[in-house]
């Protein structure tokens, strides 16, 4: 029966369940087992169990999905605290002569600061008392899509904890609080005198503090970046992505009039006066068209460094199975689930005609130096010519002979073997033998750390499972021949898929297009924050501007004039915004890719240059479509009450 093949003794058990008697505890219970039964033997009550498996879900999959969203929830704050801060910038400028006034009359500068700041506070408990109840509704959908990209949670209604109701609108406020404190700080400087002159200059740009700060942490960012991916050290490499992503803000008020001056020309030559005029407004403050635009390039960056990492993940899997797998069709286990193809499979296609050869590619666990590693289990003479991994030192893999095993070169280097080392490998059945190390070869996807012949590893295990194998087809044999016979011949091992390289290497890389497409809806979220930051800070500049705007319709612009100027103001801080936003991304991408490849999965570095030049052109219509209502705002102003504004 079951026991018999799943132990290889009979009479033999994997475990027992054991009922208390009416009156013990199951702490007690443990207790009086652990007394009677052999060591090794691991004995634990039912809560305890239950707790380590969800302490195994938990550090799985739910471990990830917690991540993920930490780090959505991040970007999102993040991107919200810049609009956030551009409004309140906006709003203490154009106040700049209330404040002055307030300062004549005998308000001291702590009163005209917690005017400023006691109002952010207001606004971020309103705006956190709402953004629970979206996110409710959110976390209701985003069930939904996580079932429609093939992660299906139990059904039930929404958990809603104590701390989620405290800390949610508590972060709310105080990152609404911190936006605002720098520009509540400047409307508390203002000078009583202001309210009789208007002494509104954005000398951003030239602030030299602002560009030794900004350049030290660049520096330094860019440094800790490089560095990290030269050593294959991830953490220095994430710090350094930090520090060059704020450095990139600390200095963009310093480059966003050059930068503006050059985005903006072919604007103003195409467009005429409208363009032009669009240009300066760019140009004119650079704090807000920096602040503005820091929003969307730090969406923008972040998509393109997740863009990039899985496209470089997914042409690695392209690259290494291409690079070890030299057979014609492969039939693949389920990638879920950690099952393996049915047993006898491999003796079944072996046999057919059409088939030259056919090997099964397995895997298990072992242990050594007290390490549990993962190995690959092949028949070496079997796998000749199919699957061949790219040694640099020793014999062939295909050569190994039984008590001898291979090595892939970053575990070797990492733990000081070389060929000729002995290693006491300990297998499942408890048993160690010692294996010669025979050959250090180049890591893969497909080929994991260790590799152990069939031979040795069958006399530890009760049953050699597959969980891929590679088929070569016999001289002249036509594929799709092949596959219909290969198809036939397994239909009664509960059918397996049987594919190509190309559809194999798809078939890997589907779950990384389902966890993308996750991480775009998500980070679309961080996108559209700033897109509406961008369309609050060209409403408010237009209030600010309203006499501006009366003059142009007063010397003779009409309103689709107007409107075109604000909308080309937007394209030009959405651009300026997309363009340091895929270039940072880029080259933070290349560096947490290349410091993620150092390891025993290899990951080489890859652009998906149609991904990126979609989320650039997205970015530069995303300007168009922010300017769309502040731009008829602006265009439905009346001449003769704007030029009657005084400030």
């Amino acid at each position: 029966g079951a026991e018999e093949h799943v132990t290889g003794q009979p009479g033999g058990v994997t475990a027992l369940l054991v009922k208390a008697a009416d009156g013990v505890s199951q702490d007690a219970l443990v207790a009086r087992i652990a007394d009677v039964t052999p060591d090794g033997v691991e004995v634990i009550s039912g809560a305890d169990l239950v707790e380590e498996t969800n302490d195994e879900i938990d550090a799985d999959f739910l471990g990830f999905v917690r991540t993920f969203l930490l780090v959505f929830a991040a970007v999102a704050l993040l991107v919200a605290t810049f609009s956030i801060n551009n409004t309140f910038s906006i709003i203490a400028a154009q106040r700049q002569r209330s404040s002055a006034l307030l300062r004549a009359i005998g308000a001291d500068r702590r009163q005209v600061f917690w005017s400023l700041a006691g109002e952010s506070i207001v606004v971020g408990a309103v705006a956190s008392a709402i953004g629970l109840g979206l996110g409710f509704a959110l976390a209701q959908g985003l069930k939904a899509l996580f079932d429609a990209f093939g992660f299906a949670l139990p059904a039930g209604g929404l958990e809603i904890r104590t701390a989620t109701l405290v800390i949610a609108p508590l972060v709310g406020i105080i990152v609404t609080m911190l936006a605002s404190l720098a520009p509540a700080v400047r409307a508390s400087r203002v000078a009583p005198l202001a309210a009789l002159r208007d002494v509104a200059v954005d000398r951003s740009a030239s602030s030299r503090w602002r560009l030794v700060a900004g350049s030290v942490m660049l520096s330094v960012g860019v440094v800790a970046v490089v560095t990290g991916a030269s050593n294959g050290d991830l953490a220095r490499a994430g710090l350094g992505a930090l520090l060059t992503a704020a450095g990139v803000v600390a200095v963009g008020p310093v480059v966003a009039r050059p930068s503006g001056s050059v985005i903006g020309t072919p604007i103003s030559r195409l467009r005429g006066i409208p363009g032009a005029l669009a240009r300066r407004n760019a140009m004119r403050s650079p704090r807000r068209m920096a602040a503005t635009a820091s929003a969307l390039m730090i969406g923008i960056g972040v998509v393109t460094v997740f863009t990039t990492f899985a496209g470089s993940l997914k042409a690695s899997v392209d690259d290494n199975v291409s690079a070890v797998i030299d057979g014609d069709l492969m039939i693949a286990a389920s990638q879920f689930g950690g099952g393996g193809l049915s047993p006898g499979i491999v003796d079944a296609v072996d046999a057919l005609p059409e088939v030259d050869h056919a090997v099964g590619v397995g895997t298990g666990p072992v242990s050594i130096d007290g390490r549990t590693r993962q190995v690959t289990v092949l028949d070496p003479a079997a796998s000749a010519g199919l699957v061949v991994p790219d040694v640099i030192e020793g014999a062939a893999v295909a050569d190994l002979r039984d008590e001898q095993l291979a090595v892939s070169e970053p575990v070797a280097d990492d733990n000081g073997w070389s060929v000729g080392s002995v290693l006491d490998v300990r297998f499942t059945d408890g048993s160690t033998e010692r294996l010669e190390v025979a050959a250090i070869y180049e890591p893969s996807s497909t080929v994991r750390d260790l590799v152990v012949p069939a031979p040795t590893w069958e006399r530890h295990a009760v049953q050699s499972i597959e969980t891929l194998v590679v088929i070569g087809a016999a001289d002249g044999a036509d594929i799709e021949s092949v596959r219909t016979a290969v198809e036939t011949a397994t239909a009664s091992f509960a059918p397996p898929d049987v594919m190509t390289t190309d559809e194999f290497v798809a078939d890997a890389t589907a779950n990384i297009n389902q966890i993308l497409g996750l991480v775009y809806v998500m980070l679309l979220l961080a996108i559209v924050i700033a897109l509406m930051g961008i369309a609050n800070t060209l409403s408010l500049s237009i209030y600010e501007r309203v006499r501006e705007l009366g003059l142009l319709r007063a010397v003779g612009a009409d309103r689709a004039q107007v409107r075109s100027m604000i909308r080309w103001e937007s394209v030009v801080i959405a651009v300026f915004g997309t363009i340091g936003g895929v270039a940072l991304g880029l080259f933070l991408g290349w560096g947490l890719v290349t410091a993620a490849g150092a390891g025993s999965f290899p990951i080489n570095f890859a652009v998906p240059t149609v991904q990126i030049v979609i989320v650039a052109v997205v970015g530069g219509i995303a300007g168009v479509v922010a300017a769309v209502r502040p731009a008829r705002r602006a265009a439905k102003l009346d001449i003769i009450d704007a030029l009657a504004t005084t400030g």
